[in-house]
């Protein structure tokens, strides 16, 4: 089965992307499983690196878009990139999104992890801002909206909308 990552984009504690969702390329089922990594400053603990299943990929209540950006060829190679992604403490300029661009790079240079890909951070978060505040103004995610539905999403790879 071929897999894509999916950068998504969580807007509602800030204006940055913080996780990679990961899920088949067809998806075709109500619910479809993937996994989130991600970084995130945990209180009291610092910055700290997680893996997490999730049983739908394609609807969190505090996902706002996903931006496909690639497709994935080799699955345990690029968890290991994300697992391998240095995580910086105590540096009040490193964020998440720092982390993001971080991957991004690191799987540029590997070349064997994913297949066609837009690895650009500058151009996707560019994007993925445009693209959901266009969204937003169009009353996406106002009040009353089920933030549980399948959420926009963008394939970058493909220059379509999936999912309005």
């Amino acid at each position: 089965m071929q897999y894509l990552i999916s950068l998504a984009f969580l807007f509602l504690a800030g204006p940055t992307p913080t996780a990679y969702r990961q899920g088949p390329k067809i998806e075709t089922q109500l619910e479809v499983p993937g996994m989130r990594y991600h970084v995130k400053n945990a209180p009291l603990r610092g910055w700290v690196y997680e893996e997490n299943p999730l049983r739908n990929v394609k609807s969190t209540v505090s996902l706002l878009a996903r931006i496909t950006i690639s497709k994935v060829e080799d699955e345990k190679r690029l968890v290991e990139i994300f697992r391998a992604t240095p995580i910086v403490q105590n540096d009040p300029n490193w964020r998440c999104r720092t982390w993001v661009a971080d991957v991004l790079a690191r799987i540029s240079q590997d070349g064997r992890a994913v297949g066609t890909a837009d690895l650009d951070w500058m151009k996707i978060e560019a994007f993925a801002r445009d693209y959901v505040a266009k969204k937003a103004d169009h009353g996406r995610y106002g009040p009353g909206t089920d933030m549980s539905k399948d959420k926009p999403t963008w394939d970058m790879i493909e220059g379509r909308e999936a999912v309005p």
